[in-house]
């Protein structure tokens, strides 16, 4: 008998982004039948090694059960590993992979999550939030929900955060909500490129 088959758990630091869209920590077994109410069609992954049968067959069964696409975006493990020089566990170009897939249509209702659901969620949600024009404190707030603190380095990675974003033709109608075309054309540090353009490329900090 499964024991997970009766409980509705949420990964730990689950919550709801916005509309189709949620974040949290690495899916446990006990969060399936939870997750799977969400009738998701993308999983992001922000870890350092993909997930495949071999490294978790369980989770991997689930998303091939649910006809969930998974995504693996690597990132260094939080506190250290391979790229601790760079004081933050993901670059620029991990954020802009994320946010192009987060604001696409055709990948939602979404899931994005790093190991704890704390440190690299919370850096990509906060350049989110910078993408919809929230103001620093609001973005740093809402950061802090999901953290113990934030440091001068993750603080100055959100503020410095500048790249072409690939706006796909069917993104999701609350990344804009109430602002005007030429408003979002004029983003102080953020440049928009359509799907008719090129996509970024080797955008880094």
């Amino acid at each position: 008998m499964d024991t997970h088959s009766n409980l509705l758990v949420p990964p730990l630091r689950f919550s709801q982004i916005q509309p189709n869209l949620y974040r949290g920590s690495y899916p446990r077994p006990i969060n399936f039948r939870f997750l799977k109410r969400l009738e998701l069609k993308t999983i992001v992954s922000l870890t350092p090694d993909p997930i495949t049968a071999q490294s978790d067959s369980e989770f991997y069964q689930f998303v091939l059960d649910n006809n969930i696409e998974l995504i693996h975006i690597e990132c260094a493990p939080e506190g250290g590993g391979k790229r601790k020089k760079r004081e933050v566990p993901i670059d620029y170009t991990v954020v802009v992979k994320a946010l192009e897939l987060m604001i696409d249509t055709n990948h939602s209702p979404l899931y994005i999550h790093c190991l704890n659901g704390s440190q690299i969620s919370s850096l990509v949600i906060a350049c989110l939030r910078k993408l919809s024009f929230w103001s620093s404190v609001s973005i740093f707030n809402e950061y802090l929900v999901y953290t113990n603190s934030i440091n001068l380095h993750d603080r100055t990675f959100v503020e410095n955060f500048r790249a072409e974003i690939n706006v796909p033709k069917n993104k999701v109608s609350w990344i804009w909500s109430g602002l005007s075309k030429d408003v979002v054309g004029n983003h102080p540090t953020l440049t928009f490129l359509n799907t008719n353009d090129r996509k970024y490329s080797d955008v880094g900090n």
